[in-house]
């Protein structure tokens, strides 16, 4: 018998963030594991009008030779509530599915077929005080309206399980949970990865190279990042390590951006804002980048780390459970204590001039990698085994 299923990918916007990543490369390994699994499915996609030609162009493009049962249903996406509003219409107006998978939360419940959607992170439990209070109400009615109706709740990383548990005792006796992890992404695998020679000449000279890629706000940690650039700041002053050092922040900027930046000002840090790049010129950055710097209080993944592991930055972490649970004891994090600054530099100064910490890290990177680069294709499993299993 075949099945219909829903994909509803929605949160697909023109100017990616961590769900349009997230989506697209879930979608490209969902419909590649159909086809090679010879499964009998009617997949109809459903997506904003606004992104109807990106869609086409980045993943279902990509699938033009496989023999799969699909279309794209685009709907009207002026504004979130015209989105939500002919989304829910459509899907109403298609019958009925045996699964309507979203690969993010909405309010989008009480639908003819079980519905799964998967909750990427919980930053308004964890870290209150940087959301508003509508915002935190509106996430928590997600959250319980998907416990008590949806058949069943994705979740993208252990923290991201136990989060569940701990702020709404969403656990697998109440409720069915799918592990449907992140991975490295497509737009970053399409590009070759820099040799060994690439990385070992980034240290070569006396050139230092940061790089900040994500939201420009606290809860990406910016404040942190700016404390760490005050002290950092001094060092150089008094310290001959470098003869330059460019910070690059790439990201989405705000009103809360541009009150974090106002008063910073340093005489040795070149700061540059890229904002929003194309895949080519972020990876270029991603490869000149001696180290990455990821300093956010909550995450519920962290894909730009994972990118810049695939172009051999070495990352500077925040001690935030996700990153422990991907990086494993070994790796250096550096929590919201006092003298982070300092250990931060003092790590930083051990991988430029000492080869064989150098090298002893960019190997425990590699090794990190090669298992999260698999991350989509265990999801893509994991979803057609729910598929499968009868309601």
């Amino acid at each position: 018998m075949r099945k219909k299923i829903a994909f509803i990918a929605t949160g697909y916007i023109v100017k990616y963030d961590g769900i349009s990543v997230y989506t697209e490369n879930l979608l490209d390994t969902f419909l590649a594991s159909v086809a090679e699994k010879e499964k009998t499915y009617d997949i109809d996609i459903y997506t904003g009008e606004s992104v109807e030609k990106l869609i086409r162009e980045r993943v279902l493009s990509r699938h033009k030779e496989r023999c799969l049962s699909y279309r794209l249903i685009t709907v009207e996406d002026k504004t979130f509530f015209h989105k939500m509003f002919n989304l829910y219409k459509t899907i109403l107006q298609n019958g009925r599915y045996d699964v309507i998978f979203a690969t993010n939360f909405m309010p989008l419940s009480l639908l003819p077929g079980r519905v799964v959607k998967v909750i990427h992170d919980l930053s308004p439990e964890t870290n209150p005080h940087l959301y508003s209070r509508f915002h935190r109400i509106y996430h928590a009615f997600l959250l319980r309206s998907g416990k008590w109706f949806d058949s069943a709740m994705g979740y993208i990383s252990e923290q991201t399980k136990a989060d569940l548990q701990k702020f709404y005792r969403i656990d697998e006796t109440n409720t069915r949970l799918l592990y449907l992890p992140n991975g490295v992404p497509f737009k970053v695998k399409n590009f070759e990865r820099p040799s060994q020679k690439v990385f070992a000449k980034k240290f070569a000279d006396k050139k230092l190279n940061l790089l900040v890629v994500g939201r420009l706000n606290r809860a990406k940690g910016v404040d942190r990042i700016l404390q760490f650039c005050t002290w950092f700041d001094d060092f150089l002053a008094s310290h001959e390590v470098f003869d330059e050092v460019v910070l690059h922040f790439t990201g989405k900027q705000t009103q809360e951006t541009t009150d974090l930046f106002r008063d910073a000002k340093f005489q040795h840090i070149e700061i540059v804002f890229d904002g929003f790049l194309d895949d080519e010129t972020l990876n270029r950055l991603y490869t000149e980048a001696n180290f990455c710097i990821f300093l956010s209080r909550n995450e519920g993944y962290g894909l730009p780390l994972v990118e810049a592991m695939w172009f051999r930055a070495i990352p500077v972490l925040s001690d935030i459970p996700i990153f422990r649970e991907i990086m494993k004891d070994e790796y250096p994090l550096f929590g919201e204590t006092e003298g982070f600054e300092k250990a931060i530099t003092e790590f930083m100064v051990r991988v430029y001039k000492d080869p064989d910490y150098r090298n002893k890290t960019e190997g425990y990177v590699e090794r990190i990698l090669s298992h999260e680069r698999e991350g989509y294709a265990r999801a893509a499993d994991n979803l057609i085994d729910y598929i499968d299993t009868e309601a």
